[in-house]
């Protein structure tokens, strides 16, 4: 069951974009005409495969895009936020392929204020409901930039659940990270801009937060990200050997 502001952030998204409809046209090789034709049916329930579906579909198959999403945008994060959503982050949503912030402020600010509650539980929850790593990249693809992620991280108290994800996080990514690997991020956005970021906030703000972890290294691996790439791969060989 969703928190209570999680629930609060929802019933937003439903006073906001509850009751829409999208034109019943698309790609009539992947949908049946039965399915196109709830998206012109006010709060006609779709259901968890539809409506996943349709969230992720490349816009071409949809004569309106922007219309289907903000019909599905109800019945979707319901389906996020009741925790029946897996595999997230395997593909880009709907939200991450169009210039949302643009529509009316009421609209923005419902998505931006179920993000925020969304991400800020999940990182306060010692077992959060889905992996850290698998909302952080649903985020940051709607988002299309990780500032308002990496902002709650850098707020959180210093030695709390916050750290322990983060933790966890980099240890799992640190070599693709010393690697300029773009694949640390969701596929389909300018990875290097945003991984350069990325290396350059952790080495910031992730190196303290670490110095506690059960692995010594890993805020020391951390803090290589702020060399060149020719500089980082001697430093590293050297920081493994002195390890013994």
């Amino acid at each position: 069951m969703p928190s209570p502001a999680l629930a609060s952030a929802l019933r937003r998204v439903y006073a906001v974009f509850g009751g829409m409809t999208a034109p019943a046209e698309g790609c009539l090789h992947c949908y049946s005409a039965g399915d196109l034709a709830l998206l012109a049916v006010p709060k006609a329930p779709l259901g968890d495969d539809l409506v996943r579906q349709f969230f992720h579909e490349v816009p071409s198959h949809f004569d309106d895009h922007p219309a289907v999403v903000r019909r599905l945008l109800p019945e979707f994060l319901a389906f996020v936020a009741a925790g029946r959503f897996s595999g997230m982050g395997y593909v880009r949503t709907g939200l991450g392929r169009i210039v949302w912030r643009d529509w009316p402020s009421e609209q923005a600010e419902a998505i931006e204020g179920f993000l925020d509650v969304w991400w800020r539980e999940t990182l306060a929850t010692a077992e959060p409901m889905y992996p850290v790593g698998a909302v952080w990249e649903l985020c940051l693809d709607v988002h299309g930039s990780m500032g308002p992620l990496l902002d709650v991280w850098a707020a959180a108290p210093r030695g709390g659940t916050e750290d322990r994800h983060l933790g966890d996080w980099v240890a799992y990514r640190i070599d693709e990270l010393l690697r300029d690997d773009p694949f640390v991020l969701p596929w389909d956005m300018d990875g290097e801009a945003l991984l350069s970021e990325l290396q350059a906030w952790l080495v910031e703000h992730a190196v303290p937060r670490l110095a506690g972890r059960p692995d010594p290294l890993l805020a020391r691996k951390v803090a290589l990200l702020a060399l060149p790439p020719e500089e980082r791969w001697v430093a590293y060989s050297e920081l493994v050997a002195s390890a013994g």
